[in-house]
């Protein structure tokens, strides 16, 4: 492969990499305001919702049913978002909420894991796919004498 043609290979790859950026930002706005921009409380495991989760084996899950109580007095009962082989709280406990303070229902149990996740997972594949891009422009291929092919 010629000179150009590694540079028209990483400029695609950082360009995608780009168009990533860009989409996975307007994907992730839920997540991001509320680890930015949700009112905070604690509340308390009422319930473990049975869920069956068909995937490639049907799987037994459960859903959190949480109930929290807002500053102005408004009793919320909410279900988790996410769903659990094993529950990570027991009925009873109590467990950090974040809320939507204009409207309450909309309310996750607050693990920073479940909110980083798929932001962390984005990011990671932007960076590796620009950074794909930047060392394919810049090195390009290389032969089994570890020369490169554009400079003989």
């Amino acid at each position: 492969m010629a000179a150009g043609g590694r540079s028209v290979v990483g400029t695609v790859l950082v360009l995608v990499a780009i168009a990533l950026f860009a989409v996975g930002w307007r994907l992730t706005e839920t997540d991001r305001f509320f680890l930015l921009q949700a009112a905070r409380t604690t509340g308390q495991v009422v319930a473990h919702e049975s869920y069956v989760r068909e995937a490639k084996k049907v799987e037994q899950r459960y859903r959190l049913v949480v109930a929290f109580t807002t500053p102005d007095g408004q009793r919320v009962r909410f279900r988790s978002v996410s769903s659990y082989g094993r529950p990570p709280y027991a009925v009873g406990e109590a467990v950090p909420v974040r809320y939507d303070a204009s409207q309450p229902m909309r309310a996750r149990v607050d693990r920073r894991i479940e909110f980083l996740a798929p932001v962390l997972i984005w990011l990671g594949g932007v960076l590796l796919l620009g950074g794909t891009g930047v060392a394919v422009a810049v090195f390009g291929p290389r032969d089994a004498r570890g020369t490169s092919r554009t400079r003989r």
